[in-house]
């Protein structure tokens, strides 16, 4: 609800997260003793949803023992009810927000009621209404929720009204029968990967309180990997999925823009850039449920809904199902070095599929550098001369967060070094683009390879405020390359020594301070080749589970 002008951005933000936390009922409200954590801590929090007393055990069994896939099947036969499940996932999602400040909104009310309404659907008609029947499903703060607000972490738009309809995306998961029982936190702008703002506060990775969620859809990699909920829906123009799976040691997929609906939301900056697009996409604890999300929604013909979603269908069936793949490895950049424990994930995850009979082949990081792409990301994210998202912080007199003062040094440091000033010719930029779209796409015939096997990040989840530039996501945006994170491995100070670090001021290496971080590989293809990008990456998947 709206408040007065009058007050102080303080006080705006303080009354609307009182508002917020208000609707988490007593009964689900975590004891003293498991509330110590705090943002310094060096501890994990991702067991005291099982011990701290407030959920059943069968609502345990529901939060920790499906995936989407197999909870989706024990709802449609009847095994469990949709009330049941979207109570326990309540519970558990009350849980994740009290331990790492990952909700921005919470419709505990409404999922219940709609839970019913899925109960009471079944037993008159004797099936599901879709494939996504009675599954709890969070989604980032910028999509539109009919009756709830989207402020976007932005003290300004708490004067906003809620929104007065659903966003596309929205309205496809409910004719599906999903329920949506929580709206996630995000950074200032949301155009930093580390996700704080002064009125929801900073989102705390579940597995080490003191590392960072990543962003800008961290609530949502915070709740997925607490189990608040069993899929999780976020966006990416420069890493937004990808980023907060690799943090939180969950699987993240950035489709190619528009396989998903993306209009329809609330925008932290200003509508009409000509840059690239961003990306709508699925955060889960399990692979297969990646292409359950994407095959339901666009099996629903998104298109009809959203005049930009693309008219493909998701087709698997002309995917070759490979048992050898030829995997292009493109390891580090040189400007962008990886911290050692990143660097093993990487080396270890390509022996792996080399000894399991891939064909590895290792790709010259210098042909074509993800530096060069990630300069073209940068000087597309610069092209509002009005810098909308400036004036909607300063419209409340709220002051930038820490993480984006950081990004902001970072990103005006490199756009000196390309050297062409923001905006100055759009047309250069974007045959710029459209040369390394080209040159990529020849890398990948010429080699024919499947997919490129690379870094995620230059480093695991780092200390708050400290995650900086993303060239390793950003890059893959500006080709508008599907690009998929899938969690191997964790960091391990005994093995990834100070050492093996290579000396990089902006990112200072503690082998003790990321110790048992969880450690992640970024898989790509080429443009519109989703399909073949998920079942490459499943068939790599079961590789490192084997």
């Amino acid at each position: 609800m709206p408040v007065s002008m009058s007050e102080s951005w303080q006080e705006k933000a303080a009354i609307k997260r009182a508002q917020v936390d208000a609707r988490i009922p007593e009964s689900f409200r975590l004891r003293e003793e498991f509330l110590r954590g705090t943002e310094s801590s060096s501890t994990s929090v991702l067991d005291i949803p099982a011990k701290c007393g407030i959920l059943s055990p069968e609502e345990i069994a529901i939060t920790e023992n499906y995936t989407a896939i197999s909870l989706a099947v024990a709802l449609a036969t009847g095994k469990l009810l949709a009330f049941d499940v979207a109570t326990a996932f309540c519970k558990r999602a009350a849980i994740a927000q009290q331990l790492t400040s990952c909700l921005t909104e919470i419709m505990f009310d409404q999922a219940l009621k709609r839970a019913r309404f899925l109960d009471e659907y079944m037993k008159k008609e004797g099936h599901p209404i879709g494939p996504l029947h009675g599954l709890p499903i969070s989604i980032k703060d910028s999509f539109n929720v009919a009756g709830v607000q989207s402020t976007l972490g932005y003290i300004s738009f708490i004067d906003h009204a809620p929104a007065d309809k659903n966003s596309p995306l929205v309205d496809i998961l409910l004719s599906l029968g999903a329920v949506l029982h929580v709206k996630t936190n995000i950074p200032q702008t949301l155009m930093t990967a580390d996700s704080d703002n002064h009125i929801f506060g900073r989102v705390l990775n579940p597995h080490k309180l003191c590392l960072s969620a990543g962003g800008s859809s961290g609530g949502e990699g915070a709740c997925v990997a607490m189990r608040g909920s069993i899929l999780g829906i976020g966006t990416d123009i420069g890493g937004s999925i990808r980023i907060p799976a690799l943090c939180n040691g969950i699987y993240g997929f950035k489709p190619s823009s528009d396989r998903i609906p993306y209009s329809g939301q609330t925008s932290a900056g200003r509508l009409g850039s000509p840059g690239f697009p961003a990306a709508a996409g699925p955060l889960a604890n399990s692979f297969a449920d990646l292409e359950l999300l994407m095959k339901s929604v666009i099996d629903a013909r998104p298109w009809n809904l959203d005049a930009q979603a693309l008219a493909i269908p998701w087709n698997t069936t002309g995917v070759e199902k490979k048992s050898k793949l030829r995997i292009g490895l493109l390891k580090e950049d040189s400007k962008w070095p990886a911290w050692p424990p990143v660097r093993r994930a990487l080396d270890t995850a390509a022996k792996k599929l080399a000894d399991a009979g891939h064909e590895v082949i290792e790709l010259d990081p210098n042909k074509t550098s993800l530096d060069e792409g990630f300069i073209i990301a940068y000087e597309s994210y610069a092209l509002d001369p009005t810098q909308q998202a400036g004036q909607f912080i300063a419209a409340s007199g709220e002051p930038m967060t820490e993480s984006l003062k950081r990004t902001l040094v970072g990103s005006q440091a490199l756009l000196m070094r390309g050297g062409n000033a923001p905006g100055s010719d759009v047309f250069d930029l974007n045959v710029r683009k459209r040369d390394y779209q080209r040159r990529w796409n020849d890398v990948f015939v010429s080699l024919n390879i499947d997919v490129v096997l690379c870094l995620g990040a230059q480093t695991t989840a780092p200390p708050h405020d400290t995650f900086g530039m993303v060239p390793y996501t950003a890059a893959w945006n500006a080709l508008e390359f599907p690009a998929v994170i899938v969690p191997f491995m964790k960091a391990d100070k005994t093995i990834d020594t100070e050492d093996l670090a290579t000396q990089d001021p902006e990112h200072p290496y503690s082998a003790e301070e990321v110790h048992r971080a969880p450690l992640a590989v970024q898989i790509v293809a080429r443009r519109y080749h989703d399909e073949k990008l998920l079942e490459a990456s499943q068939a790599i998947d079961t590789c490192f589970r084997a």
